[in-house]
């Protein structure tokens, strides 16, 4: 498969920002919740129905885990437009991080968003949802949505 790094190596700016020891809450509650979920399951759901990056010539695609990170992103922190989760990305820290893409390297950009929505099925976008719902609920988590500087994650007491 031909996919853009996917954070296995360190630049420079990933090496100085992981130097600096500032309490970053949406990065821990990102790094808890991404150590959380189980994601090889996940990424064979979207490789098996994603065409994009199979072949060896021609550019690297993103992958699509990262992309589908993307759009949870997108949710979770209520973004109202591509362009908009293009620029935050860009932007954060813990958003790179989260999705695995390096400090030097550019978000997607708006228009690959679209597409990927557009060649995953919404068939496909459920079954990878649903398994992760199965899996937050089987830990007990609760993500509580919130804007692009606010987001908690909470265990929940069972019954």
């Amino acid at each position: 498969m031909s996919f853009k790094s996917d954070n296995q190596t360190l630049s420079f700016s990933d090496l100085e920002l992981s130097q600096i020891k500032v309490k970053n809450n949406t990065l821990e509650h990102l790094k808890n919740l991404d150590q959380s979920l189980h994601w090889e399951p996940i990424e064979s759901t979207l490789l098996e129905n994603y065409p994009i990056g199979k072949k060896k010539k021609g550019p690297q695609a993103y992958s699509p885990l990262m992309l589908f990170k993307c759009m949870l992103l997108r949710n979770w922190f209520q973004i109202k437009s591509d362009v908009e989760l293009e620029s935050l990305i860009n932007d954060r820290f813990s958003f790179k991080k989260f999705i695995g893409l390096p400090m030097g390297e550019p978000a997607p950009d708006s228009s690959t968003f679209s597409r990927f929505r557009k060649r995953l099925t919404l068939e496909k976008y459920d079954m990878v949802l649903s398994d992760i719902s199965v899996q937050l609920s089987r830990q007990n988590l609760i993500i509580n949505m919130g804007s692009t500087t606010d987001i908690q994650i909470i265990k929940s007491n069972r019954i």
